[in-house]
């Protein structure tokens, strides 16, 4: 039973390091989504479902979903599409929101477009990252899969996620209609979350875990919106324990 890992909006698959190492005797398998790392192209303006039909491509049924923030929708999308898809989901502060379902400018997106694209060396950019913005409190591990994963080039490099692209994703986040179809997602749901998040509260994720079939929540004391790069040995544990159940049926 393959683990397939599902990585957030901005990132790509080697943020997922660290807790995939953890994971020994385990098969699992990440990718870099459309518009990130060396996925596909993304073409503007942004449909969210290109992801969750990027998850039906590389992935086979009978695993288990591993998934944060962008990532974790995806994979929600991809089950509602395709129930035998996977066995059971893990889902980190999934990017699934109430209607109205419509694209619009937000905060993020805003954010997003003032984001440097270039950086002379690859060090000098981890320089300016690290322990700075999202990076502050993740483990070395994820931090180094990003630097590898994140950038392009030898010198100068470049973001592999454009800030142009990164913002649209941002302006279109919310014109999907994963909540109304989480009820028919009818297997096996964790849904965990940062007690420290600024981007969804703990009563929300509980909100988002009544819109599925069989879901609970797990709360993390001291984590953010980025959980499984700041306390990926957690996140492994909860994996591992998620693939000896199901697999013991």
């Amino acid at each position: 039973m393959t683990v397939y890992f599902s990585h957030a909006t901005s990132f790509c698959a080697a943020v997922w390091d660290p807790v995939r190492e953890r994971l020994t005797g385990i098969e699992t398998e990440a990718w870099d989504h459309p518009g990130h790392g060396d996925g596909p192209p993304l073409d503007l303006p942004v449909d969210w479902r290109r992801f969750g039909d990027y998850v039906l491509e590389v992935t086979d049924p009978g695993g288990i979903g591993v998934g944060h923030s962008m990532g974790a929708a995806a994979l929600a999308m991809a089950q509602a599409a395709d129930p035998g898809r996977f066995r059971g989901l893990l889902l980190i502060e999934p990017s699934i929101l109430p209607g109205p379902y419509v694209r619009g400018d937000n905060a993020m997106a805003e954010a997003a477009l003032r984001r440097r694209r270039t950086f002379p060396t690859r060090e000098e950019a981890a320089e300016n990252f690290r322990g700075r913005g999202p990076f502050v409190g993740w483990d070395e591990s994820a931090f180094d899969g990003y630097i590898r994963c994140g950038l392009i080039g030898d010198g100068p490099v470049r973001l592999t996620c454009d800030p142009v692209v990164e913002a649209d994703i941002y302006r279109a986040s919310g014109d999907h209609d994963t909540w109304d179809r989480a009820a028919s997602i009818d297997i096996p749901v964790l849904l965990m979350s940062g007690e420290r998040s600024n981007t969804f509260t703990p009563e929300f994720t509980r909100e988002q875990a009544a819109r599925f079939g069989r879901a609970g929540v797990e709360v993390v004391a001291r984590a953010g919106h980025f959980l499984p790069m700041e306390m990926p040995g957690l996140v492994a544990v909860r994996v591992r324990r998620l693939v000896e159940a199901l697999g013991a049926g």
